[in-house]
């Protein structure tokens, strides 16, 4: 893909542009919508939860139709749960094609993000709308591949949902439309943080079995290893990062940055990075985002503006001279809508299906997982990095750095290498992020 063209309006829809999708639909006949799960995890589990909410909220159901997940147990749990034969239960990497072949017409991707450009790319093909959760990639040539699809999708006339859920937050949608009004003047600088103790062991952190391959080892501990999660800047702090892009209505333009890996026991990621996002003009925005127990936990994205300070979510705005004000929220633009946003971005994306106003967010998560890739990258290398370098400029060096293995290398078997305590090193040459 010589280029790569990304537009701005993605990152300038808000409440507007959700107006147009109703949350509520009332006096329609009730509808069932077919669904199926691919990738069963807690948060692919959660998502299942998620839309049965938002179709009940609007006066339909959802039927569950089947699952696929790498471990067919979790595929099986997922259909005991939601009363969906057992038969429709799909294990291995090649599970997601059964899914292709069934009735749904809605299919929910929340397998480790390597695979995300793949499965939704069949999903068009099978012409199935789609939830996409974040990230949807872990390299620039999967960057690529997702964005490819996504152009796809739109000509088939394919739903994307994306993962980015601040989009859908009551409390966002209430301050988008009076900070693109001035409240606080023009955006110049900012600061993310995502900082808060590591992911659950429960959940997240899981060591070989006896006899377990690499592709089964790095499918069930997949966030603990860069090719799999593309590391928790990207995986994690893409939410906080993505409302600084859509806030300031534009992307960065470059990063650099450090990271370390100070306590992780398996795996390569970072426990720990600090990046420097520049969006030119003058404008930057430092990224501060840490898993590590036992530290100060802090989560949210700070702008300052020409007339005074936002905390993205709070409720005040700090002047220039040192007071305090109630922040005007724009009450309209979250009438009808559900408080939860989990259950509200489902609600808009179902409300699209009935209306035919489609939701296109394929772009916008994209380009959030390019953002957090960029400082990923950055910090890994030691270098600082273009964002044209990721999309379009074939001779960077950056361009083809991707991971030694794809996607379908799983569904062809085995993994022959993994990178276990291998993490990159800033600086080297041969260094790989």
């Amino acid at each position: 893909m010589s280029k790569m063209i990304v537009s701005r309006r993605v990152f300038l829809a808000g409440a507007g542009a959700l107006a147009a999708v109703p949350s509520v639909t009332f006096g329609q006949a009730q509808r069932v919508f077919k669904v199926a799960l691919v990738g069963c995890g807690g948060r692919g589990a959660g998502s299942v939860n998620d839309i049965k909410g938002a179709a009940e909220r609007l006066g339909h159901k959802i039927a569950l139709v089947g699952a696929a997940d790498f471990f067919k147990e979790k595929a099986l749990n997922v259909c005991k749960q939601h009363g969906c034969d057992e038969k429709f239960a799909f294990g291995g990497a090649d599970g997601y094609k059964r899914i292709m072949e069934s009735d749904a017409e809605i299919v929910l991707l929340a397998a480790p993000p390597i695979f995300r450009p793949r499965h939704a790319e069949a999903c068009v093909k099978a012409g199935k709308h789609i939830f996409a959760e974040k990230p949807i990639a872990t390299d620039p040539a999967g960057l690529r591949h997702f964005l490819k699809v996504v152009e796809d999708a739109k000509a088939a006339k394919v739903s994307i949902l994306s993962g980015t859920c601040h989009r859908h937050n009551s409390r966002a949608l209430r301050q988008i439309g009076p900070v693109r009004n001035g409240v606080i003047g023009e955006i110049r600088g900012g600061v993310v943080y995502r900082c808060h103790g590591s992911m659950s062991p429960k959940n997240y952190l899981r060591f070989r079995r006896e006899g377990e391959n690499n592709a089964s080892y790095m499918a069930n501990n997949w966030y603990h290893f860069r090719e799999m999660s593309g590391d928790h800047l990207t995986e994690q702090a893409v939410h906080e990062i993505d409302l600084a892009n859509w806030f300031i209505g534009r992307l960065p333009e470059r990063a650099m940055g450090i990271g370390a890996r100070h306590q992780r026991s398996t795996g390569n990621t970072y426990d720990c990075f600090g990046i420097d996002y520049d969006y030119g003009n003058g404008l930057h925005v430092h990224t501060v985002a840490r898993q590590i127990n036992g530290c100060f936990d802090r989560c949210c994205a700070v702008l300052s503006g020409t007339e005074g300070q936002i905390d993205v979510l709070g409720s005040k705005i700090l002047r220039p001279n040192g007071t305090s004000e109630a922040f005007p929220f724009d009450e309209k633009a979250i009438e009808g809508r559900a408080d939860n946003m989990y259950v509200a971005e489902h609600a808009d994306f179902l409300s699209g299906l009935i209306s035919g106003n489609l939701l296109e967010e394929g772009e916008q998560v994209a380009m959030a997982t390019a953002t957090g890739m960029l400082g990923t990258m950055a910090a890994y290398t030691g270098q600082m990095i273009r964002m044209s370098d990721l999309l379009a400029n074939q001779d960077s060096p950056f361009y083809n750095m991707n991971n030694p293995f794809t996607a379908e290398d799983f569904e062809k078997g085995d993994i022959a290498e993994i990178f276990e305590g291998k993490p990159a090193v800033p600086g080297k040459p041969e260094a790989k992020a």
